[in-house]
C-alpha cells in the first residue's frame, strides 16, 4: 500500500475508533491516549484535543433518535478523519511512523483495522435455555422470558 493510501486508511480508522470508543466504558482511557497523541507533547494542544473528543462523545449521547445519531456520527467521523489526516501529513517521517503505529493500535483496540468494515462479532458461545442476543450500537429491546399468564 502506498504511503498516502495507508495514511488515508489510518485517518479513517482513527475516526472510526473515536466513534466506537465513545460508546464504551473504555472512553476515558481512549480519549486520554488520543488527546496525548493529538497534542504531540504540548499540554495546551492536548487539552484542546481532549475537549474536542469529549464534545464528540457528548454529541453522540445527546442524539435523540437513530437518524440524528447517524447524522452526528457522519459529521464527527469526517471531523476526526480530517484531524488525523492533518496530523499525519504535518509530521516528519519518524514522527509519522510513530503516529501511524498508534492509529493502528487505536483501530485494533477500539475500532477496526484500517480498511476493514466495523461490525459486531460473536463466536464460540453455547446457550442452554432461553437466550436473547443483541449486537449493534444503541439498540433497545424489551424481552420477557416465561409465561404470559
Amino acid at each position: 500500500m502506498a504511503l498516502l493510501d495507508e495514511m488515508t486508511a489510518l485517518a479513517q480508522a482513527g475516526a472510526a475508533a473515536v466513534l466506537a470508543a465513545a460508546a464504551t466504558d473504555g472512553w476515558h482511557r481512549f480519549s486520554n491516549r488520543a488527546a496525548r497523541l493529538l497534542g504531540r507533547g504540548d499540554p495546551a494542544l492536548e487539552g484542546a484535543a481532549a475537549d474536542r473528543l469529549d464534545r464528540t462523545a457528548a454529541a453522540l449521547r445527546a442524539a435523540s433518535d437513530e437518524d440524528e445519531r447517524e447524522r452526528v456520527r457522519a459529521e464527527h467521523a469526517e471531523q476526526w478523519r480530517v484531524e488525523f489526516a492533518h496530523l499525519l501529513t504535518e509530521a516528519g517521517a519518524a514522527e509519522r511512523t510513530h503516529l501511524m503505529g498508534e492509529l493502528r493500535l487505536f483501530a485494533g483496540e477500539f475500532g477496526t483495522a484500517a480498511g476493514e468494515a466495523a461490525g459486531p462479532v460473536m463466536s464460540g458461545n453455547t446457550f442452554h435455555g432461553p437466550t436473547n442476543v443483541q449486537m449493534g450500537h444503541h439498540g433497545h429491546q424489551e424481552i420477557h422470558f416465561g409465561s404470559a399468564g
